[in-house]
């Protein structure tokens, strides 16, 4: 019957997923086929039996012929001679001398089945390693089938009397005490669902197949359709076909499994490790094992035989690594914390522990404890140990308690890290040191701020006060150097002074650059600002608006450096009043009787505003001095009686701006002929904002007697005589 059983909803070549590490290779000794008493410290071979020989010992291995329900068949040892049976001589001759045989599952006959189970019980404290040499060869059919399983049956169990289904069932399926089946299915069968046990729908040839307890209906626990031939069917010969088989299995229910198909590339892994608590109902690691093994064939056929089996614990395959427990920063302590483990998949340990662990440079160890553990410091090295036995065993899949150890960063660390571990125990595999990474983060850097800010008000035309504030941010690192701040201003901002304590301060042309030491008295510390710097400018009259400065602080180390931009709102200068004046005099003498010109000149005041709007000036002048005619460049000029007025636009082109003057007025004038003596004028001018009344200014001149007039009486110069 060649097809039954298959895996239960697996894709071809399903892998579990992998574990930690594989397993360490265990030092074997031969010791004959019974269980070793007491067991060794280290770890060792447990039993082993060769099949090679004309008989086994019948008080050690047990099997039977084939009951009703199956097929005629059973194992036998083919270089036995004599009696023919199970775990005897085979129903056919095969020419074997003793020495040179194998143990026999079945022929190349159909419906063929064949068991053998190891009588005495294999403590599992210290896990298994169970291997054995194979062939599968020689059909006598078209097809090879159906395969080889090698069980192990809990060890509290009743030996079964038979083995059992046969065909895809390999003779596994449903036995009586059946833990785990690994099936070398050549035919895909085992991997099927059937005989109640569950798989996929089609069978997968070549295959290596686990299947779970009897207790819970053999599940499937894992699957890997292979590349290489299980079987070879063209070899006449099991030395043209043999293959050797490893299942190894821990006491934290990991199990892995790998075939050397002696093709020159070693064993390949086929089940990697798998833990069984993930697979549904599966029992826990029974206390005890008995080794076992079947074969069976249906309509299909070939020679199934086993030989060189061996049993042997498994050694402990440790591995440490190293954590920070914090961030790792340059120029503070960090600690690390040691973790010690133990594969789930290996033995556990059985004497001294020892790991050691090398600190890179820059991060020296200075102390490690931790529970257990004894530890001392040399150097860059930490070096722990324990007992590793008795009570402090570590098991399959456990932990040590952790060690922590506390180093002291260099200032100067920074970057990727390594620091290197040895861990060691009798019996654990050699190899190639661990390396934990971890990362160093840099020694921080002062990370300094600028604000730059105007005292008042910024105005047109008047001086303007700032203030300069240097701080250090609370979670950076000090200063360490000289500290420099260069503030540049903007057009239509002229510096004119800066100082503040402790800073040496420089001004050249919009730019102002003050330093201090940085260090030692004069560090600053994080959360700190320095004394504030004071600056004194001078504020253009036109300058108006937004206008964009920019301040930068440097210093070495600096986290972020680069310059800090703001903006100084400046407003205008306040609207000035014109301040007008005039100045009226004669061009020369004013004489009694003749013509006498006057001129009117207007000014603006320097410190004033510029006019704005219309520009009168009106004279007025005395009684005897009577104006006939009056003008001058850009004047509108009229003459009414003693009064004459003047205008002008004031605005525009003819503004007339602070310290400037207009051009003058001319005023010709009649003088009286009695007219005598000192006199006296007015003269106002007025304009938007010079007040509604304007300037007023008077003026005195004097009108002298004509000359050509006077007579001597006497010897008195009169008027008249």
């Amino acid at each position: 019957m060649t097809d039954i059983g298959h895996s239960r909803g697996r894709r071809p070549g399903w892998l579990p997923p992998r574990l930690t590490a594989s397993l360490g290779l265990a030092t074997t000794v031969a010791m004959g086929l019974s269980l070793v008493a007491p067991q060794p410290a280290a770890a060792g071979e447990i039993a082993s039996e060769s099949f090679t020989g004309s008989s086994v010992d019948p008080d050690k291995w047990h099997s039977s012929t084939a009951t009703a329900d199956d097929p005629t068949g059973y194992a036998c040892l083919t270089a036995a001679t004599g009696a023919k049976g199970p775990l005897k001589a085979c129903p056919d001759a095969t020419g074997d001398a003793a020495g040179q045989g194998a143990l026999r599952l079945t022929s190349n006959k159909k419906d063929q089945s064949g068991f053998a189970v190891a009588k005495t019980p294999l403590p599992s404290k210290s896990g298994l390693k169970f291997t054995i040499d194979f062939a599968a060869y020689d059909p006598s059919t078209g097809n090879a089938a159906d395969g080889i399983s090698l069980m192990l049956l809990d060890g509290s169990a009743p030996l079964p009397k038979a083995a059992g289904k046969y065909g895809g069932g390999l003779g596994y399926v449903g036995i009586q005490g059946g833990y785990l089946g690994v099936g070398l299915d050549v035919f895909g069968n085992f991997t099927k669902e059937g005989y109640g046990a569950g798989g996929a729908k089609e069978r997968k040839p070549n295959s290596i197949t686990v299947r779970g307890a009897t207790s819970v209906d053999n599940p499937m626990v894992a699957t890997y359709q292979s590349g290489r031939k299980l079987a070879v069917n063209e070899a006449k010969t099991r030395s043209a076909a043999v293959r050797t088989a490893k299942v190894e299995l821990s006491t934290a229910g990991v199990l892995a499994v790998s075939i050397d198909f002696h093709d020159g590339r070693g064993y390949k892994d086929v089940i990697e490790p798998v833990d069984l608590d993930e697979i549904k109902g599966q029992p826990k690691v029974p206390d005890t094992f008995r080794i076992g093994f079947a074969g069976s064939t249906g309509y299909s056929t070939e020679i199934h035989e086993l030989w060189n089996g061996k049993v042997e614990t498994l050694d402990p395959n440790l591995s440490t690594t190293v954590t920070p427990k914090g961030p790792v920063n340059a120029g503070e302590g960090a600690e690390f914390e040691m973790v010690t483990s133990n594969d789930k998949l290996a033995g556990p340990t059985t004497g001294e522990v020892v790991t050691k662990q090398t600190f890179p440079d820059g991060v020296t160890p200075v102390s490690a404890s931790g529970d257990g553990w004894d530890c001392k410091v040399e150097g860059q090295t930490v070096t722990c140990k324990r007992p590793g036995s008795g009570p402090d065993a570590l098991k399959p899949g456990d932990k040590y308690p952790p060690v922590t150890v506390k180093t002291k960063v260099d200032g100067g660390a920074k970057g990727d890290k390594t620091v290197t571990t040895e861990t060691t125990t009798p019996g654990g595999p050699k190899k190639s040191p661990e390396t934990s990474k971890f990362t160093v983060t840099p020694a921080k850097g002062p990370d300094l701020t600028v604000t730059t800010k105007p005292t008042g008000p910024v105005v047109g035309g008047q001086n303007a006060g700032y203030t300069i504030d240097v701080a250090n941010k609370p979670d950076a690192g000090p200063t360490d150097g000289e500290v420099k701040v260069v503030r540049t201003f903007p057009k239509g901002i002229t510096l004119v002074s800066a100082n503040g304590d402790g800073w040496d301060c420089k001004i050249d042309g919009q730019t102002v650059t003050c330093k201090r030491p940085g260090t030692g008295a004069d560090v600053l510390n994080p959360g700190k600002n320095y004394p504030t710097i004071h600056i004194g400018t001078k504020v253009d009259e036109d300058a108006k608006g937004e206008l964009e400065g920019k301040t930068e602080v440097t210093t070495p180390g600096e986290q972020t450096p680069g310059p800090v931009t703001d903006k100084t709102t400046v407003t205008p200068a306040p609207v000035k009043d014109p301040n007008l004046t005039t100045v009226t005099k004669p061009e020369g003498d004013v004489i009694q009787g003749k013509p006498a010109t006057f001129t009117i000149t207007t000014s603006n005041d320097k410190t004033a505003g510029p006019t704005r709007g219309e520009v009168t000036v009106e004279r007025t002048f005395p009684k005897g001095v009577t104006p006939k005619t009056a003008s001058g460049d850009g004047w509108k000029c009229t003459v009414n009686g003693q009064t004459v007025t003047c205008t002008r636009p004031g605005t525009g082109a003819d503004v007339l701006k602070p310290g400037d003057s207009y051009p003058p007025v001319k005023v010709v004038t009649d003088v009286d002929k009695g007219a005598e003596g000192q006199l006296e004028g007015t003269t106002g001018v007025t304009s938007e904002g010079n007040g509604t009344n304007g300037s007023t200014t008077t003026d005195t001149f004097v009108v002298k007697t004509d000359p050509s007039q006077d007579i001597s009486c006497g010897g008195w110069i009169r008027t008249r005589c």
